[in-house]
């Protein structure tokens, strides 16, 4: 008998308006950025449940009035910082005034973090960096990562984010990897691409991506330039996908100038995408892909 292990939990935490909902829906439940503007804010807190190669988690986007985060960090705090897996702290660098009352609670959960699940992670996302001047960006990520030291020694990583790009994807996708890697299936397909990517030096890179658009394995020096192609293929997969059969597994190409990018759905919710220099033959890098994708298939 198989036995399914433990959804992982994963709270979404910060300030209300900070854009906490906004990522989910984005980046979870396939919204459009337009789509989220005029969000209300969330009532003490949501639930929800993302399933990914053999991983579970539940997410928990956790109300932003200060009233419900004293609450959280109070006398709700075993229940809501117990078996937790990652805190994702958002703070919006656009709204300098609520910094410190930001810094303030994310002290607090992270103390209650520490001491309920001492080995999560944290993931601080710097959000809405779209709406500073792009000469004060990298400057205001600098301070606030300085600022956002956390007072327990607990592992954390510091992220630039905004809905309006790749960026948030990015780091969303991995704190995915993290969790979904602790699989054994999911290792198994992550050394497997490992291996092939040694083998094949023409491959420049591998992904597999969510149907959301998550990087959930990456391998190679150019994979970070597959993600907005890939994003690109995925929202318009519905409108191909109407147009065939639905049992046609669909495998396309795209060319720029420099690069080639080689697309394989191997299941309804991924899809494998690989890189190559135009200097590759396509024909090589087309057969080297479906060598890929057929075993990546046989191993899900």
């Amino acid at each position: 008998m198989t036995i399914t292990p433990p959804a992982q939990k994963v709270l979404f935490m910060g300030l209300g308006a900070s854009g906490k909902s906004s990522i989910r829906s984005v980046v979870f439940e396939g919204k459009s950025p337009e789509d989220v503007k005029d969000y209300s804010a969330t009532i003490n807190y949501t639930r929800s449940t993302k399933s990914i190669i053999d991983s579970a988690f539940q997410i928990f986007d956790c109300g932003g009035q200060e009233s419900f985060i004293s609450v959280f960090v109070g006398e709700q705090a075993e229940f809501i910082f117990s078996d937790v897996t990652i805190l994702v702290w958002v703070v919006d660098v656009s709204n300098f005034d609520q910094v410190s009352t930001s810094k303030f609670y994310f002290d607090h959960a992270v103390n209650r973090l520490a001491e309920f699940s001492p080995s999560a992670i944290v993931f601080c996302l710097f959000h809405k960096l779209d709406l500073l001047l792009p000469d004060m960006r990298e400057q205001v990520s600098e301070t606030m990562k300085q600022y956002f030291i956390p007072v327990k020694d607990i592992k954390i990583y510091y992220r630039k984010t905004s809905i309006f790009d790749q960026s948030i994807y990015l780091a969303i996708g991995e704190m995915i990897q993290t969790l979904i890697l602790q699989s054994t299936k999911a290792k198994t397909v992550s050394d497997a691409i490992q291996e092939f990517i040694k083998q094949h030096s023409e491959l420049s890179g591998i992904a597999i991506y969510t149907d959301d658009g998550l990087p959930v394995f990456e391998e190679g020096e150019l994979v970070e330039r597959i993600i907005l192609p890939a994003n690109l293929w995925l929202t318009n997969y519905d409108r191909i996908k109407t147009e065939f059969e639905t049992e046609v597994t669909f495998k396309t190409t795209l060319e720029t100038d420099d690069y080639m990018f080689v697309f394989h759905k191997i299941k309804e919710e991924l899809l494998l995408t690989g890189i190559a220099k135009k200097v590759a033959p396509l024909h090589y890098v087309l057969v080297k892909m479906e060598q890929i994708a057929n075993i990546v298939r046989g191993l899900l």
